[in-house]
């Protein structure tokens, strides 16, 4: 599914390169391309004979030899640089003055300098502000139209960026592989199953839901909760468990609520709190010109702490508000992206400022953009953190950010089962750095790996000015439809709360690689999952191995 993308994904990275190494017209700057010891330009209008007339003039001619591009990546990319991406400039440009936008630009005009030497963060703002406020509209092409001055790059830099990005999609796709094989080896080791003859866990209980909202303030933190409680009319025997769930950057609780009533269904209270400081209103706010930063530092502290807050009123209402039905002695905690970070902290994972900022002083972070979040950590005060509850009994994260903050040390302190999900498409947190890369740090006794096939990172586009465009925008990437990724969630999510929060036995059975199996027969994208232990973990090491050196 991912291996049709790879020439699309390079073909894109050239398109970018070659505009970014182009010559203006002679009224405009001009850009410097540096082979060795040889200084040469390439023009502009050479630039778009190629992509409306198929014409390779001499200069876009030398270039291409210099680099050493192929047919197929110059027939790709004299279709890309013209191929029009919606973004919102306005928005483009209040990214860019952001703490995130700036290291960006900052690292991106490591590679693309002024003419002088210098960093070329700033004209590289200006050329791609304007080119999405044009009236021509934002394309690789319209950037190089913009940019304000003379500028210079290298080709080694150029050709590091693409050799890095082409590796890192074949650690994608050779990733993938390995674990489905994984998952097809595990299935056929496992008692035999027929799960058609045991309850469909994609299909809603026999309880009717209610959600309700609870405004609550800290006031220790002087800092208030929106807390949705999706929970079901009528109880189930005995205590209710507890699943809480932490929205990613830029969400909110709303966007879990079919989630939530699915497992409220099945007698599960699922409690969703909004993390006011990267939440999607601070995003609006954001996108407004009211904030000056896409979330606010202090939420790597906060959003723990939410956590544990939001435990202790509902220990304090449980007699009043829920007939002393909530199981509070242990509970689940999920989380999606950031969110996935927040239930990590608060299951016992801990910041790790050494491997954060070894990792951040690589150059090319930004292949994994979740870097860039993970980065600004650097600036909060280093000291011990601890964010640990021990109610928590098991996490459940979908996308998480999670491998630098944290690293080897920090995720080795979990000591309650984890189900990591990662999907295939993931532009934000890819999974070869964030969860496929990381699992063998887990040392926990009970830790499951699974990936979605054609899954994205849907949260991001709220924010992204045109990331989610640019991804659909892909020739031959195709994404799974929402409804399937939502099956999916569905019943592991059931799964995982009954047996590890629950603590139902008979649910392990749906936390097999033959349930992945049975849920996806009939589906074009896949759901690839295994248990963790020592020779599964030696297996999925080896696509991954090269992968740090790739962000030096």
């Amino acid at each position: 599914m991912f291996g049709c993308s790879r020439i699309s994904i390079r073909a894109g990275l050239l398109a970018l390169g070659l505009a970014l190494v182009a010559a203006l017209p002679a009224t405009a700057a001009e850009i410097f391309v540096k082979f060795g010891p040889l200084l040469r330009s390439v023009r502009v209008s050479s630039l778009e004979a190629l992509a409306q007339d198929d014409v390779i003039e001499s200069d876009l001619a030398f270039f291409i030899r210099g680099v050493g591009l192929s047919e197929t990546d110059v027939e790709q990319f004299s279709q890309t640089i013209v191929r029009p991406v919606e973004v919102d400039g306005v928005l483009l440009s209040r990214f860019f003055h952001s703490a995130i936008g700036e290291d960006l630009l900052r690292r991106l005009g490591s590679v693309v300098r002024l003419r002088s030497g210098a960093n070329g963060e700033r004209a590289l703002r200006a050329a791609l502000v304007n080119a999405a406020l044009s009236e021509e509209g934002f394309s690789a092409l319209t950037v190089l139209r913009h940019l304000p001055t003379n500028m210079q790059v290298d080709v080694a830099d150029l050709q590091a960026v693409a050799r890095a990005v082409t590796e890192v999609v074949e650690a994608t796709e050779a990733s993938i592989d390995q674990l489905a094989t994984l998952t097809i080896a595990q299935a056929l080791q496992e008692p035999p199953v027929d799960y058609s003859t045991l309850p469909d866990l994609t299909q809603p209980g026999s309880r009717q839901v209610d959600i309700q909202r609870f405004d609550w303030v800290d006031d220790q933190r002087d800092r208030a909760l929106a807390v949705d409680i999706v929970r079901p009319r009528t109880w189930r025997p005995g205590q209710a468990p507890v699943m809480v769930f932490s929205h990613g950057l830029s969400a909110a609780p709303e966007q879990r609520h079919r989630w939530a009533s699915h497992l409220a269904s099945h007698g599960i209270v699922v409690v969703l709190p909004q993390h006011p400081g990267s939440d999607s209103i601070h995003t609006a706010n954001f996108r407004d010109g009211l904030r000056s930063d896409l979330f606010d530092l202090q939420d790597f502290i906060d959003r723990p702490r939410d956590i544990s807050f939001v435990l202790n009123q509902l220990e304090s209402l449980n007699a009043t508000a829920f007939d002393g039905r909530l199981d509070l002695s242990r509970v689940g905690v999920g989380g999606h992206s950031f969110g996935g970070y927040t239930a990590l902290a608060v299951a016992g994972a801990t910041l790790d400022f050494d491997h954060l900022e070894a990792a951040c002083d690589r150059r090319f972070i930004h292949i994994n953009v979740s870097l860039l979040l993970q980065c600004t950590a650097l600036q909060l005060p280093r000291q011990d953190y601890d964010f640990h509850d021990p109610r928590v009994a098991a996490i459940f994260l979908v996308n998480p950010v999670n491998s630098s903050i944290f690293g080897p040390k920090g995720l080795a302190a979990i000591d309650v089962p984890v189900l990591v999900l990662a999907g295939s498409h993931d532009p934000a947190t890819p999974a070869v750095f964030e969860q496929l890369g990381t699992f063998n740090w887990f040392t926990t006794d009970s830790r499951s790996l699974g990936m979605i096939e054609g899954q994205a990172h849907v949260d991001l586009s709220a924010l992204d000015a045109g990331l989610s465009n640019l991804i659909s925008g892909i020739p031959g990437l195709t994404l799974a439809e929402p409804d399937v990724v939502d099956r999916y969630l569905k019943a592991l999510g059931l799964a995982y709360t009954e047996r590890y929060v629950a603590g139902r036995v008979d649910y392990r059975v749906f936390l097999r690689a033959a349930y992945a199996n049975h849920l996806s027969q009939t589906e074009p994208f896949r759901l690839l999952m295994i248990n963790a232990g020592d020779a599964i973990e030696q297996e999925l090491e080896a696509p991954l191995e090269r992968l740090p050196q790739l962000l030096e």
